[in-house]
């Protein structure tokens, strides 16, 4: 079993606080105790690998079109797949030179939902590709 810097580091600084009131120096204090346990957590949740800042980076996309691809009633968006009967909305805008795709009904992990960036000047033809694949009750959202 591998423990990680930050469970260490949390776990050390409650240690050190439960020492502290067993020998006396400080009284217990529940409110104490909750400060210090959460305040030693926020590195853990701002660490890109694993916190809250995961989710926040979009991907990057150059050429969206083969990116998207459909076989037997699946998209298929780089990796990740989800099946055509499942999709209900697609959003797709672009603002300034950046456009986005993503289904924000279709999570392909807890929290996470197909999503990435492209070339503004492909957004039409991504529109097209996707209006081609998927079924006539898809709502586009921009």
């Amino acid at each position: 079993m591998k423990i990680g810097k930050y469970s260490l580091f949390w776990l050390g600084s409650i240690v050190c606080y439960l020492l502290l009131t067993a020998v006396g120096l400080i009284e217990f204090e529940l409110a104490t105790f909750a400060v210090i346990s959460n305040l030693t957590m926020l590195p853990f949740l701002f660490d890109s690998k694993n916190g809250i800042t995961e989710y926040q980076k979009q991907q990057i996309v150059k050429d969206p079109i083969n990116h998207l691809t459909f076989n037997d009633n699946v998209l298929y968006i780089g990796s990740d797949s989800v099946p055509v009967d499942q999709i209900r909305k697609v959003a797709l805008d672009t603002c300034g030179k950046t456009s986005f795709f993503s289904l924000p009904y279709n999570q392909i992990k807890p929290g996470v939902v197909p999503a990435f960036e492209f070339p503004p000047e492909q957004f039409e033809d991504v529109k097209s590709h996707l209006k081609n694949g998927l079924p006539a009750t898809v709502t586009f959202i921009s």
